[in-house]
């Protein structure tokens, strides 16, 4: 199991690598398509969804910069080259969660994959299918949860208070505490545990030098 510490310093990895100051594009840019060529080798097949995918280009995101060096990249550059290239191999839904939660380049589509997988798991901690209204409203929870959760993540305060989760999605007062704050919590959970997969993930890909890779991988085939 890898140390918390561990797994704060790799988030903190992702984030720089994923907003870093850009002034070579190209050094920095890293295409999928560099190592997967049609073929040649099979596409990555998603664990959640099943399809295969095109590991597509992850960029680091020009920011504000208050004092420039003359030095072209910064000095960590090779290294968030590394972080940037193990996101983009991660699988589609877990690739979606990375820049939704860390990046501004996040897309809409992006938003959507997270959001559907972790309908997918709360569904598959149930035992019987909810009722068409609530079924509704869990689903507009779903997105409310992803954004105040990533805020926590940012900013680690909560960007919904309850009394706006109930107006916006409809709730009495009353059923909040009883019928819908424990969906609440367990969408932030979920979250956290698809987070903690991510992590991993670029942990390992980052960290295992290349003949324990493959070793790996050739286990795990």
């Amino acid at each position: 199991m890898i140390e918390p510490q561990t797994l704060y310093a790799i988030r903190v990895e992702i984030l720089s690598a994923l907003h870093v100051d850009v002034r070579t594009r190209g050094q920095l840019d890293f295409d999928g398509s560099m190592i997967t060529k049609y073929g040649t080798k099979k596409r990555p097949v998603d664990s959640v969804t099943g399809e295969r995918f095109d590991p597509e280009p992850v960029r680091g995101r020009s920011g504000r910069t208050f004092k420039c060096s003359s030095c072209p990249l910064p000095p960590d550059a090779f290294s968030l080259i590394k972080t940037s290239r193990a996101v983009t191999m991660l699988p589609e839904h877990l690739k979606s969660l990375a820049l939704y939660a860390y990046s501004e380049r996040c897309e809409w589509h992006h938003v959507e994959i997270v959001a559907a997988v972790i309908w997918q798991r709360l569904l598959a901690t149930k035992d019987k299918p909810f009722r068409a209204k609530k079924e509704k409203t869990l689903k507009g929870m779903v997105f409310l949860a992803m954004q105040n959760w990533r805020h926590l993540l940012t900013a680690e305060n909560d960007l919904h208070t309850p009394q706006r989760i109930r107006e916006l999605l409809d709730i009495s007062e009353n059923l909040w505490r009883r019928d819908w704050l424990p969906f609440w919590r367990q969408f932030h959970d979920l979250l956290s545990e698809t987070d903690n997969q991510v992590l991993t993930h670029v942990y390992q890909a980052t960290s295992q030098p290349k003949k324990a890779r493959n070793k790996s991988a050739a286990a795990a085939a």
